[in-house]
């Protein structure tokens, strides 16, 4: 009887060893397989990530800025005044540049077509003879000049020497009588402007300056 109860226990035992070492053995199985699922995930992640290439970046177009377009009218430009008539006649303003000669300089006049002879402002003129020849000194805009005498004009008390400058005009370009008259002015008379120019009072130094 007692062998048969130490047998039984013996028995019973063992099977109880045997089922907490089978649970033992199956929870580390499960711890096991537990650790690998856990570490195998990160792996499985960053392989993935390896795997997967990287959407190409697609550079878009900046925006252009939109062009400034002009608005301003054109310019137009002056059309250039006319200083010839049809017909080829200068015309001349009131008042014009004109090159004498022996002041060797452009001097302003006045064109009065109205006047007969041109006449030249002086504020001193003495006449004396030279080789036989009438001559006349005279002092004008604070120049000093000496010039043969042409001719007298006027009256027989009140005479003044007429002599003979070379003027030019635009175009224009002649020996011009001039009378010596007291004064600062200069005029240019119908002696000078005569079947070769028009005056337009409306304008002044429309031909342009020239020395030949």
């Amino acid at each position: 009887m007692k062998k048969m109860f130490v047998l039984f226990a013996i028995t019973l035992l063992s099977g109880c060893v045997s089922s907490t070492l089978t649970q033992t053995s199956t929870q580390n199985e499960d711890a096991a397989q537990t650790d690998s699922s856990i570490s195998s995930v990160p792996e499985t992640q960053s392989e993935s990530a390896k795997a997967t290439p990287s959407a190409p970046v697609i550079a878009t177009p900046g925006k252009t800025k939109p062009q400034t377009v002009n608005t301003q009218p054109p310019v137009v430009k002056p059309k250039p005044k006319k200083v010839k008539t049809r017909d080829g006649k200068l015309i001349l303003g009131q008042h014009e540049w004109v090159w004498l000669s022996p002041a060797k300089q452009f001097v302003k006049v006045r064109i009065n077509h109205e006047q007969k002879v041109s006449t030249l402002g002086v504020t001193s003129q003495v006449p004396f003879e030279r080789d036989g020849n009438e001559w006349v000194k005279f002092t004008a805009r604070g120049m000093d000049f000496e010039l043969p005498v042409a001719r007298w004009s006027g009256k027989e008390d009140t005479l003044s020497a007429v002599v003979q400058v070379r003027t030019i005009l635009g175009d224009l370009n002649a020996l011009t009588d001039f009378a010596l008259v007291e004064g600062r002015e200069v005029v240019l008379g119908e002696n000078f402007t005569k079947d070769v120019a028009i005056v337009d009072s409306t304008r002044d130094f429309v031909q342009p300056k020239k020395k030949k």
